[in-house]
């Protein structure tokens, strides 16, 4: 454990030489490196098939929801195969070879819930890695966490569900880590203590532990979200989402910057899934479709009614999380329906029927280009704006949750046990 003085000096290293990220190049965990599914890569495909613009492809051993973390030569992803092994996974990101894959643990997902509501979705190996150049994290729902390095080896182990708690929750744990500079994040939401800490990403240890209990009816308690990071003129902030609440909290001390009630779930059987929609200036959070609130950024202390911009009913999704750019708001629903709305007043941009029958992943956007991936692999290109025009619809086999990555003028699709490399091919 660090010391004042330890802590202290951490924060002002990290201060100096902590990221300034641009969101184009790696994309360094679930919706890329602050998390808000935004990149500015440009020239990027706008059609492919098993046939067009399609790079490599490579098997992947079994299972995983996970979304890919690429760095400038490697993409990482994570696996469970049937005798409930937990693997990590480096790729060549040249042509797609399997560098190495190492065992971590094994263990199936905790989760008491009916299993046909969840494990022919996911698995232990949902929650995405996060990589630097150096250096892969990878977690798992059973609460295996470890920290490899680029050769395979592994620096630490931890193992989250002994060190702070069992996990108790409906579906199992599938919050996705967050690495922004040298500290790495796990938020941890369900029915018992729950809490966001930041590890040291060198050694496991402890830097900063807050405790985040809210009271939530019955299964409202339970989050699959992940945290984001808001960037801003006024200091970066982590933002997370669940129990009827959205918060942010100083990224180097942990302290709770604002926070924000009235994200209601009604039913009993209500649960949080997606994860905050980060926008210029706003910050839009949906409930399994019943609720949704819009926060203006920049405030403090509880913010609830000086800061609420909109809130609105049934109109987001359940699984995947939105995605804001410019003002606009773009989710697919569960069932293939896709809208857009205005950021700062919750009105209906537009609204369309897509091709894809159901959607699990969230929606990525670059190069003027929303990217809508349905479990079937059907990708539908729609250009950024504020009435609907389809640009490609392009099809993939494979069974598809894992949200898209984009790095340096490629796009990762990753199916239950495989993954496409989209660009021109060298």
């Amino acid at each position: 454990m660090f010391s004042g003085r330890d802590v202290l000096c951490f924060a002002c290293s990290l201060c100096l030489f902590g990221p300034c990220v641009a969101s184009a190049g790696p994309w360094s965990g679930l919706k890329g490196t602050s998390g808000r599914g935004v990149s500015d890569e440009t020239n990027l495909p706008t059609t492919w098939s098993t046939t067009e613009n399609l790079a490599w492809q490579v098997d992947l051993p079994s299972r995983g929801a996970s979304s890919p973390a690429v760095t400038s030569d490697r993409i990482y992803v994570t696996s469970q195969t049937e005798d409930e092994s937990l693997w990590v996974i480096s790729i060549d990101r040249r042509n797609g070879d399997i560098l190495w894959k190492k065992k971590i643990g094994e263990g199936m997902l905790v989760g008491y819930g009916p299993p046909n509501m969840f494990r022919p979705r996911h698995n232990a190996a949902t929650p995405s890695p996060s990589a630097d150049e150096e250096h892969v994290w990878a977690y798992f729902g059973t609460g295996h966490l470890a920290c490899l390095d680029k050769a395979g080896e592994v620096v630490w182990t931890q193992d989250m569900s002994e060190e702070y708690g069992a996990y108790d929750i409906k579906f199992g744990m599938t919050s996705s880590p967050r690495l922004w500079g040298d500290l790495l994040y796990v938020a941890c939401m369900h029915k018992g203590p729950s809490y966001v800490v930041a590890l040291n990403k060198y050694n496991g240890e402890e830097v900063w532990f807050a405790d985040r209990t809210f009271r939530a009816n019955a299964d409202g308690t339970d989050a699959y979200s992940s945290p984001v990071v808001l960037e801003s003129d006024e200091g970066n902030q982590l933002v997370v989402v669940g129990a009827d609440h959205v918060n942010a909290y100083n990224l180097l001390s942990g302290a709770q910057i604002w926070v924000s009630a009235g994200l209601k779930v009604e039913s009993e059987y209500g649960r949080l899934n997606a994860s905050p929609a980060i926008g210029e200036g706003v910050i839009v959070c949906a409930s399994r479709g019943e609720s949704t609130i819009a926060v203006r950024t920049g405030g403090s202390g509880d913010v609830t009614e000086s800061h609420r911009l909109w809130n609105g009913p049934n109109n987001f999704a359940d699984c995947p999380t939105p995605t804001c750019r410019q003002g606009i708001v773009y989710v697919p629903r569960d069932d293939g329906t896709a809208r857009a709305f205005d950021a700062m007043t919750g009105k209906r941009l537009w609204q369309k029927r897509l091709r894809g029958r159901v959607y699990r992943a969230s929606p990525v956007v670059a190069d003027g280009k929303v990217y809508m991936l349905s479990k079937e692999g059907i990708c539908t290109v729609i250009q950024e704006g504020t009435r609907y025009r389809l640009l490609a619809e392009n099809e993939l086999p494979g069974e598809f949750f894992a949200t898209p990555a984009i790095s340096d003028g490629f796009i990762y699709l990753r199916a239950n046990d495989r993954l496409y490399a989209i660009g021109p091919s060298e």
